[in-house]
């Protein structure tokens, strides 16, 4: 093993930034915020060590020594992640809202104005930043998410406006394994959401800058030139504005397993640098005295950087796209340098910068997704790219033909099992016809749609093009039609729960092991990805789910829940979760769980009758108290503990009051015991995890 390790000393700088992720990810798990002077001591204390043991190491040529260096490293950028993760998290110090306030006056910045894809048609959600409220409180939130009517904002971006508003603190996350929008608002700079009560006025005017003029301006004739859908993605795959798209058609792309054409991304911005480097470069070529004098080669690749920034620019500067700007970046400078272009090093050196830079990105699906494709696909064309060149020089001329439609092939099959692990913990679906999707969707992007949307962007300097319009308008519409066609297939969607972490700590583990080393031993990484298949499908999943608008259990085939009218989004997210996708109402308000042992006792809001209407305390008290029992937990969406603190151990009473304290309750029921966990005891305290008070004026 020593050997290997030894002999592969020019790879050991892939895994820097697999050190530095595993440090990050660290940090965000700890239940508790370190102190950042013990993290500097640590990280000066291991880098003080590694330097003396360098100094040591060149004084001896022992291999087993030697290789020990690499454990050194790996240690050393494991607390480099860890450090930088902590330093961002302090340097940010986003101030979290952490009471309710009503009927606040408030003046901000319009920072962007977004169509949320699941609310009605007339609903937008306004980001407001630089925002002042009337008591000029500096604790208060610098950064709202707001909802808005559309009738009650006539701005836009740039534009400061005063509006009267209701503000919540962010809440804990009602899942345990999903999406975390208290951390990510906290590292976005998002301290509180809430909704506008009356109509903005605008106070200042906002002076558009020719950037933001260019993607209004694109947008809106996009979408006048090409009517209905088609022009909403059209808009979409140019200024990244997906807010119009219809929520049946983003299903259709997200069941057939192309969902990320519609995300300005790598594929994107590659194919515009590639397509910028193949027309200056053959363009060129056409003239002899260029030839003759000039590389054109690197002319091409210095083009294709400053347009594939102007697409950067004129989409927004998504995250996604951020990334794949700098990593295209770099291959166009290597071509400059007359480097490998395409190779693990370049991207283990963007992977270490975005970590720098950003350490809260390793928590992204968009990072994840983007770099195990693209570390699979340089693994795989390292080994295969020489002998599939080989076989297309030496032969007939059909086989170039035959080579380039394999390449498709592989690159598509590649990158459709690198990701899939990561597609089936973070979005809880798997689809069997990704493969098909992509094989005939990335072409028809690639060939059809994405030079349209080059050459009408050209042609706007010169005047609008109807044909080129119409050209793209097909091509979208047999993109859509190849979503539609393909969702519907069998195997297109299936639902899976959450699998344990395990399975994708040991899938990413032996993906990494197999993709990074070079020699014969890189095939122990397939054992990780083959033990990985035991977590897969292991129940480690909560029975019981209790939030202060619902509360609900799971069976084989259905999600149970109380009978409400609210809680509909907990409801989704718990269902999604488990992996099922029917949803039942119990009837009753209660319910003894489990059925055959009545062990736990569900009270869904004991306030209401049968009737929804409302009882009186007396009626509530004797309605409660016929439920208490010594042999059973009891637990309520309301107030039940004082009415039953006599009669049950109190520890064994889970009621409204700590469910707003700790947030959404999950119990685990076996045979032997219940287990029970809170959001707020999972998640730890952190500095985006806000203790909210029931106060609604910060002076009281």
């Amino acid at each position: 093993m020593l050997n290997y390790l030894s002999d592969e000393a020019r790879n050991w700088f892939l895994w820097w930034p697999v050190g530095m992720g595993t440090g990050v990810v660290g940090y965000f798990w700890l239940p508790f915020e370190p102190q950042l002077i013990f993290v500097l001591i640590l990280f000066f204390c291991t880098a003080l060590f590694l330097i003396w043991n360098l100094y040591y190491f060149r004084q001896t040529s022992f291999q087993n020594e030697t290789s020990i260096r690499f454990f050194l490293y790996g240690f050393l950028s494991l607390v480099v992640g860890f450090t930088v993760a902590k330093v961002r998290t302090d340097t940010l110090s986003t101030p979290m809202l952490a009471y309710q306030l009503k009927d606040v006056f408030i003046t901000g910045t319009i920072k962007d104005i977004e169509h949320p894809p699941y609310k009605k048609g007339n609903k937008r959600r306004l980001l407001l930043n630089n925002v002042a409220y009337e008591e000029n409180n500096n604790a208060l939130p610098h950064t709202l998410r707001l909802n808005i009517s559309d009738h009650f904002i006539d701005g836009k971006p740039g534009d400061r406006i005063r509006c009267k508003v209701d503000l919540l603190p962010i809440s804990l996350p009602l899942s345990l394994y999903g999406y975390d929008f208290q951390q990510q608002a906290y590292f976005s700079g998002i301290g509180a959401v809430g909704r506008v009560k009356k109509p903005c006025v605008v106070i200042e005017v906002a002076h558009s800058t020719f950037l933001s003029n260019l993607r209004y301006q694109l947008t809106q004739t996009l979408r006048r030139a090409i009517p209905g859908v088609n022009g909403q993605i059209a808009a979409a795959l140019v200024t990244g504005d997906r807010s119009g798209i219809p929520k049946d058609v983003r299903q259709s792309f997200i069941d057939a397993g192309i969902a990320h054409i519609l995300a300005i991304s790598g594929l994107h911005i590659s194919l515009v640098a590639g397509l910028i480097f193949l027309i200056v470069r053959r363009g060129f070529a056409l003239i002899p005295i260029f030839i003759e004098r000039f590389f054109i080669k690197k002319w091409a690749a210095l083009v294709s950087i400053f347009v594939t920034g102007g697409y950067l620019a004129i989409s927004g500067f998504g995250f996604p796209a951020q990334r794949a700007f700098f990593m295209t970046a770099l291959v166009m400078i290597g071509i400059c340098l007359d480097r490998n272009p395409i190779s693990m090093r370049s991207l283990s050196i963007a992977a270490t910068i975005i970590l720098f830079c950003f350490p809260e990105s390793i928590l992204s699906i968009s990072f994840q997704l983007s770099f195990a494709a693209v570390i699979a696909l340089i693994a795989t064309y390292e080994v295969g790219w020489i002998p599939l060149k080989d076989w297309i020089a030496n032969g007939h001329w059909y086989r170039k033909y035959l080579g380039h439609g394999f390449g498709i092939i592989l690159t598509t099959v590649v990158a459709t099992l690198a990701t899939t692990p990561l597609i089936i913990y973070t979005f809880n679906r798997f689809t069997l016809q990704a493969i098909s999707g992509n094989l005939l969707a990335i072409p028809l992007t690639s060939l059809w749609i994405m030079p349209a949307v080059l050459l009408i962007i050209f042609s706007l300097a010169f005047g609008k093009f109807v044909w080129l319009f119409k050209i793209l308008d097909c091509g979208i519409g047999l993109l859509i039609f190849v979503a539609k066609e393909i969702s519907h297939w069998p195997g297109a969607a299936i639902l899976v729960a959450t699998p344990h972490y395990l399975f994708l700590i040991l899938t990413t583990a032996g993906g990494l092991w197999f993709c990074l080393w070079k020699q014969r031993w890189r095939s122990l990484g397939l054992i990780p990805i083959g033990l990985s298949s035991f977590f897969l499908f292991y129940d480690h999943h909560p029975q019981v789910y209790i939030s202060e608008e619902v509360i609900a259990y799971r069976s084989a085939e259905a999600l149970n829940i109380s009978p409400t009218k609210r809680g509909g989004f907990a409801v989704d997210i718990w269902a999604k979760e488990v992996g099922l996708d029917q949803i039942k109402s119990w009837g009753n308000q209660v319910i003894f769980y489990p059925l055959e042992m009545n062990k736990i006792t569900l009270i869904s809001n004991p306030y209401l009758d049968q009737k929804g209407q409302k009882r009186s305390y007396t009626e509530i008290v004797n309605y409660v108290s016929a439920y208490c029992s010594q042999n059973s937990w009891l637990v309520s969406n309301g107030y039940v503990w004082k009415v039953c603190r006599d009669k049950i151990d109190p520890s064994q009473i889970i009621d409204r009051f700590q469910l707003s304290k700790k947030g959404a309750h999950y119990l685990w029921v076996n045979s032997n015991e219940i287990k029970v966990i809170s959001a707020g005891e999972h998640f730890g305290k952190r500095p985006w995890r806000v203790k909210v008070r029931k106060i609604k004026n910060p002076a009281n």
